[in-house]
């Protein structure tokens, strides 16, 4: 049986972290890799996380592709390769957003071809090749979205990869339900760390930032991400995540009004009630 074939779309933070950790791995498919910037390509060769730079087109050779770019852009991808995939390949994604991409997916593929839309949970706040890592998936939860014209076969086949890149447990969700449920647990607090952020940056007497407890040093991290993945992401998820900030607002302006009032029982109730759900939290 011949060896399985990968083709990655963006050697960035997720695509470049999925190639180093595939490379090496007993029972892991041949990698090939593609980005628009070929110092990625240059440095994923050079350190044989894909046994081969190709361009974008070429990848619907690949058994599988995984597009790994930015949501606005892998729309765009999706529907170049789509109609590009042969019979029995699979073409799937890595993104935050789910509902548009899986619609536009469904609709490009060929005739034979599948598409499984995809999201790992996890990342950090840098990006590009030099900031992959082969242990990034490690333990960490991987969702697929199939909707009720997914293959099997596919899904199956697209979660075999991300297991072999070392992701623990292996979730299904609806696009929609996905695209709800990460618009406040990931899209709303890359917004409010930005707008946390962006208010300090534009006071008319500047903060020295040098003097920042660790509450706001660590609370504001993730606004080091990447600019153009997140605009495209609130973007591409805009409805849920303007209800997330929208609930989120009504939630500020109660806690507002309870410190205005020196509410002691109501702000004590407030802070208790969010401590108690935050050490529930577990890790994916």
């Amino acid at each position: 049986m011949a060896r399985e074939r990968v083709g990655i779309l963006g050697l960035g933070l997720i695509g470049g972290s999925l190639a180093l950790a595939l490379s090496g791995r007993r029972g892991a498919p041949e990698v090939w890799g593609c980005d628009r910037r070929r110092e990625h390509v240059r440095q994923a060769l050079a350190a044989g996380a894909i046994a081969r730079g190709c361009a974008a087109q070429e990848l619907a050779e690949c058994d599988v592709v995984v597009v790994c770019v930015p949501v606005l852009r892998s729309v765009e991808a999706i529907r170049a390769l789509g109609p590009r995939m042969r019979p029995g390949g699979i073409l799937t994604d890595a993104g935050s957003a789910k509902a548009a991409v899986v619609r536009e997916g469904e609709r490009a593929v060929a005739k034979g071809a599948f598409f499984v839309g995809g999201h790992p949970i996890a990342g950090t706040e840098r990006s590009g090749f030099h900031a992959a890592d082969g242990a990034l998936f490690a333990g960490r939860t991987f969702i697929v979205t199939p909707t009720r014209n997914t293959d099997e076969a596919a899904v199956r086949r697209v979660q075999r990869i991300w297991k072999l890149a070392g992701s623990g447990a292996l979730l299904r969700m609806d696009p929609r339900t996905h695209d709800r449920v990460f618009a406040y647990v990931s899209h709303l607090p890359h917004v409010v760390a930005y707008a946390l952020v962006h208010s300090v940056a534009t006071l008319r007497t500047p903060v020295p930032l040098g003097y920042s407890a660790g509450g706001f040093r660590d609370f504001t991290r993730i606004a080091s991400s990447n600019p153009e993945m997140w605009k495209d992401v609130v973007l591409q998820n805009r409805a849920e995540v303007l209800r997330a900030i929208a609930h989120y607002r009504r939630n500020l302006r109660l806690l507002e009004r309870r410190i205005a009032r020196g509410d002691v029982p109501g702000l004590l109730g407030y802070f208790r009630r969010a401590k108690k759900t935050r050490d529930g939290l577990q890790t994916p």
